[in-house]
């Protein structure tokens, strides 16, 4: 059974990467409670899934909307022949703003209600740096979902309510973690 169980939560999250939004830190919740001594194993197997899905959707949205070449696919033209105001220049100024903005909202698509899939498909379209897009994605759901199997392990079934009525202030707290300890390493901490 548990081979089972690792599968749908492998698919839940690859699906939930690319193309299908699916509830993934509840499924991951009641998939590790089945076997708390699992859950660190299903961390890992989450953040792999969601970070293969996320490089399908990213594909997916990069080669939907832009040729090899570099240029603008049939799709891409049809939206800017047809979508009202949205142009090839309203295009680049809003790549413009991904590409300055893009760390933070993948660093906050961790407590955003939005499906995954969102931010991967959008990465592509605007042709996000990949690599970077990638590390983001290991870092935060990999601390996301790490912790969370911690705290599984720690509390059992009580983790339950206590992530759904505290996930928000977690990740809050996870992000301003990340934040405070990239900032150390970017710009260094001298001890006077």
């Amino acid at each position: 059974m548990s081979r089972f169980n690792q599968l749908f939560l492998f698919l839940s999250f690859f699906l939930d990467g690319c193309i299908f939004p699916f509830p993934t830190t509840v499924i991951f919740i009641a998939v590790s409670l089945i076997s708390p001594s699992r859950s660190y194993y299903n961390a890992v197997i989450s953040v792999v899934a969601l970070v293969a899905g996320s490089i399908a959707g990213y594909a997916l949205g990069h080669y939907l909307w832009l040729k090899p070449d570099g240029s603008f696919t049939q799709l891409a033209g049809y939206f800017f022949d047809h979508v009202p105001g949205f142009t090839i220049l309203n295009y680049h100024y809003i790549q413009n703003l991904f590409l300055k903005w893009g760390n933070c909202i993948i660093i906050f698509s961790v407590i955003l209600p939005l499906p995954y899939q969102a931010y991967s498909i959008t990465a592509g379209v605007f042709d996000f740096n990949l690599v970077v897009f990638i590390l983001l994605t290991i870092i935060l759901y990999g601390l996301r979902f790490l912790l969370i199997a911690w705290l599984i392990i720690q509390f059992g079934e009580g983790v339950s309510i206590i992530l759904q009525k505290n996930m928000r202030i977690i990740v809050l707290l996870i992000i301003l973690v990340f934040l405070i300890l990239l900032m150390i390493y970017l710009f260094g901490f001298h001890a006077s």
